[in-house]
């Protein structure tokens, strides 16, 4: 339910008129330009039907981590010629796998043709292009994927996951949610899930994500009445659960910002993934926030609006 209405919010951004505007010289913070004559390595979103999915830039892929993508107008069409010309096809990534690659078929400026989309009043806008996947493994209908610019290599790991996940996962969500003042009436009407994913950390390789969420969070439902997130990471340490995540929120349902992961992949090449999480709150525009492991936690290491226009950033 949540991921076609992020999909839904993506691509109704992305129609009707244009307005143009000047160039602009610099950023208003005097932030550089990236400098796309370095090829720098970049990370894509994909997303939309598996059919004709659409990629979009999301940041610049660091050994230190991401870094934001800061170009002009002029800039971001240097990057559509660069990056999504027909027939560039580009690794995608799906939970710590190499799922396969994507093709471009059709880039945001092509010289023969309109732009891609538009979007009102905004003058400078993030570039998509539509493409083609060609998976090695099974592809949902509608995808959520990453794609790099170049290959990185994904650590391989066959080992089997322990039994128990979803009731170690309601253990341990249900411990956080006392500690936050959740009761369990609370957690009632809300969606559970829980699942082991292989993020490297650790002697064992393995976190346990666990999660509460209202299956009506989103602009699809009443935006009323009060409501509950819960999202919760922790890593086996000699058969004790240490928690490394917790975002647990409740209150009223246009307030609460709800998190979900969408995906991970170890992105700078050092063995431990990073996750993909997707934020969001009552009519508002999503955001991608990524999480790195860092001195025994998960936290937060860039996010970034899933509008498109540069305009207000």
């Amino acid at each position: 339910m949540r991921r076609i209405a992020l999909i839904a919010s993506i691509l109704a951004l992305t129609a009707a008129c244009d307005k143009q505007g000047a160039q602009p010289e610099a950023t208003g913070d005097g932030q550089a330009f990236t400098d796309l004559s370095a090829s720098p390595t970049i990370l894509f979103q994909v997303f939309g039907p598996k059919e004709a999915p659409r990629m979009a830039p999301i940041a610049v892929v660091r050994a230190t981590g991401l870094e934001q993508l800061v170009l002009s107008e002029e800039g971001w069409k240097e990057f559509d010629a660069k990056y999504f010309t027909a027939g560039a096809e580009y690794p995608i990534l799906r939970n710590g796998v190499d799922a396969g690659t994507i093709i471009v078929t059709r880039g945001m400026w092509p010289a023969d043709s309109s732009p891609l989309y538009e979007i009102p009043g905004c003058r400078v806008i993030v570039p998509q292009a539509i493409a083609k996947l060609k998976g090695k493994i099974d592809i949902e209908e509608t995808v959520e994927l990453l794609a790099t610019s170049v290959l990185i290599a994904q650590k391989a790991d066959v080992r089997a996951f322990p039994a128990g996940a979803e009731s170690q996962g309601r253990t341990l969500a249900s411990a956080v949610a006392a500690a936050a003042e959740i009761g369990p009436e609370d957690l009632s009407s809300l969606d559970f899930h829980a699942r082991w994913l292989r993020t490297g950390v650790g002697a064992s390789g393995r976190t346990l994500l666990a999660s509460f969420i209202d299956p009506n969070a989103g602009d699809l439902g009443p935006g009323a009445g009060n409501t509950a997130m819960l999202l919760v990471l922790a890593e086996d340490s000699a058969g004790t659960l240490n928690t490394s995540y917790r975002h647990a929120l409740s209150g009223e349902s246009r307030t609460v910002e709800f998190r979900r992961l969408v995906n991970f992949a170890d992105l700078n090449g050092d063995g431990i993934a990073e996750l993909q999480l997707e934020a969001w709150r009552y009519a508002g525009i999503p955001s991608l926030a990524l999480l790195q492991y860092q001195n025994g936690k998960w936290e937060e290491t860039f996010r970034i609006g899933l509008d498109w226009c540069v305009d207000g950033r």
